[in-house]
């Protein structure tokens, strides 16, 4: 039996996207539009950091808690699995690592899909938060995840949801960062799957 004291990594995390996320919230509206991922300015005007606190701003308290309750469940999971699996700093460096990784591809292909449109703007961490949830997916392909509430098996999970998201960056579906969750779910895949050791083994074993 794990407990929150086996996935530092995690509760960080979940604690600055709450303090960051909050200050934002209330501070000047100025940081706010300055921070938030700008595909156009980070092109044409090398506002680079953009790609990484935007991760850490959310749109309201809606946003903020269904980004970090679904960190907090895959985290809990997957971050004391990977400390018995390598070691305690070992496993959680990982966990940093995939959380990180997917943060940074989810924001390259919003930038990538989006930089020619001045008014696009983003925030959140749902393309890392992503990134987590397809590693749980590497290590658990038959456990039980819900799309839109209907219980199915973590793989159907994965390509359904990974088509409504390119459905989504094709229609421009609702006020949501498909990019973003695209981006950050593929990375998080594959590179659990290739980069970390024993990961494909354990995907393969479930077959």
């Amino acid at each position: 039996m794990t407990s929150i004291a086996d996935s530092p990594v995690t509760i960080t995390l979940i604690f600055a996207n709450a303090a960051i996320s909050m200050w934002a919230f209330y501070s000047n509206p100025i940081y706010y539009e300055k921070l938030a991922e700008r595909p156009y300015e980070i092109v044409y005007e090398k506002k680079f950091y953009q790609m990484f606190t935007s991760a850490f701003l959310h749109a309201d308290y809606f946003h903020l808690f269904f980004n970090m309750y679904a960190l907090y469940i895959f985290g809990t999971i997957l971050e004391p699995f990977w400390n018995e699996e390598f070691g305690f700093a070992t496993g959680s460096l990982i966990f940093a690592a995939v959380y990180f990784i997917s943060l940074l591809f989810s924001s390259l292909l919003t930038v990538l899909l989006h930089y020619k449109d001045r008014n696009y703007a983003a925030v959140g961490a749902s393309g890392a938060v992503e990134g987590i949830v397809f590693a749980f997916v590497v290590y658990a392909p038959f456990s039980t995840l819900a799309f839109f509430f209907i219980p199915m098996p973590a793989w159907l999970f994965a390509l359904l949801y990974l088509g409504f998201t390119i459905y989504g960056v094709r229609t421009r579906l609702g006020n949501i960062g498909h990019a973003a969750h695209l981006g950050g779910a593929i990375a998080g895949f594959f590179f659990t799957l290739f980069c970390i050791p024993g990961a494909m083994d354990y995907f393969l074993s479930n077959f």
